[in-house]
């Protein structure tokens, strides 16, 4: 498995370029351009359910353990969280153990280099605020509506990728944007936790997204790095931008706050870190050992256990009426996902 892995790790990014979370947008991107990764060794059925399986479990845990970071606290304690300090937290450690990968000779990419950290910093702009707003909604939206809202952002970027790129649209793609749509704001409608700072972050965690894989596409034609070189840069020069707007909050005065930083809020901060971090090896797993469109479905259906969880886990309130929208939604994101295969894939 690791010899498997290791020939995948140097995929340029042209070829990995939507979840969380995060960098899996860059592996869902070279599906719905029907670029081809690299050719890998014929694996066993086994090796490829493996695969799938333990991108399933990093990708559901990531989301879960997110939410279950502010879940028990009320409503005037989620205010006090220092939400930028968090995310700063887990790319920090993202760092370390990607830099313990490359000293260990377990990945490769070049050594940090200023003119490619300058030549990144936009990308990496829309990685934050991806970042933040999506960890934000968590603390105030249900598991189930964030994960609905979330395919609202395909919105924005097929109609950026027609404008700014001349994709044609189809109309099952259309048909799959509507019903995405629809159920999502009929969801909300009948979400019994409404919050409106909540759904204001999810909304900008939507447009970030799209954004952040737009401008993505534009970027990598000019800028070269390996998958975890990108790892590497959108984490460490995170950091570098969250550490002075967490000062300026005074979020690191939350070290004083006995009610906010318990075991448990530390551990779940480190784990989401940790598992956010080998999310990445066990995307480029999946791709290596099944295909891109394998994984891509994966990832579809990755939202099924993500919001059967997030609903009977932390007790989400919604009405009858509701639950249906958000399979209405749901259902509406495999319709895209099947739309935006390869032709060839879908015969």
């Amino acid at each position: 498995v690791q010899m498997t892995m290791r020939n995948n790790f140097s995929i340029d990014c042209e070829s990995v370029s939507d979840s969380s979370e995060n960098d899996l947008l860059l592996v869902e991107k070279s599906v719905e351009s029907n670029e081809k990764l690299p050719a890998v060794p014929t694996v066993s059925f086994l090796t490829s359910v493996v695969s799938c399986i333990v991108v399933t479990f990093c990708s559901v845990s990531m989301v879960l353990v997110n939410k279950a970071i502010s879940a028990d606290m009320t409503l005037e304690m989620r205010h006090q969280l220092p939400d930028f300090a968090i995310v700063l937290y887990q790319c920090l450690i993202a760092v370390v153990l990607v830099e313990f990968a490359r000293i260990f000779n377990i990945v490769e990419y070049p050594p940090f280099n200023f003119q490619t950290a300058r030549s990144w910093l936009p990308v990496n702009i829309l990685f934050v605020g991806m970042l933040c707003s999506g960890f934000i909604s968590l603390v105030y939206v249900s598991v189930p509506m964030v994960t609905v809202f979330k395919n609202l952002s395909n919105l924005v970027t097929v109609f950026g990728d027609w404008y700014l790129f001349g994709e044609g649209v189809s109309w099952l793609t259309i048909l799959a944007i509507v019903v995405m749509t629809i159920g999502a704001i009929l969801s909300a409608m009948n979400d019994l936790e409404f919050n409106a700072y909540g759904y204001f972050w999810v909304f900008l965690n939507a447009m970030f997204t799209s954004m952040y894989i737009l401008y993505m596409r534009f970027a990598t034609t000019n800028i070269k790095l390996p998958r975890f070189g990108m790892v590497y840069y959108n984490n460490l020069l995170s950091a570098m931008i969250l550490f002075p707007i967490c000062l300026f909050r005074g979020e690191f005065n939350v070290i004083n706050n006995d009610k906010i930083m318990t075991s448990t809020f530390i551990i779940y901060n480190s784990l989401a870190g940790i598992i956010g971090f080998y999310l990445n090896f066990a995307s480029l797993w999946c791709v290596a050992s099944t295909s891109a469109t394998t994984y891509a479905i994966v990832g579809s259906l990755n939202k099924v256990p993500i919001t059967v969880l997030g609903f009977v886990m932390f007790h989400a309130k919604m009405t009858s009426q509701g639950v249906i929208f958000v399979t209405m939604a749901t259902i509406g994101g495999f319709i895209y996902a099947y739309a935006k295969l390869p032709q060839n894939n879908k015969n």
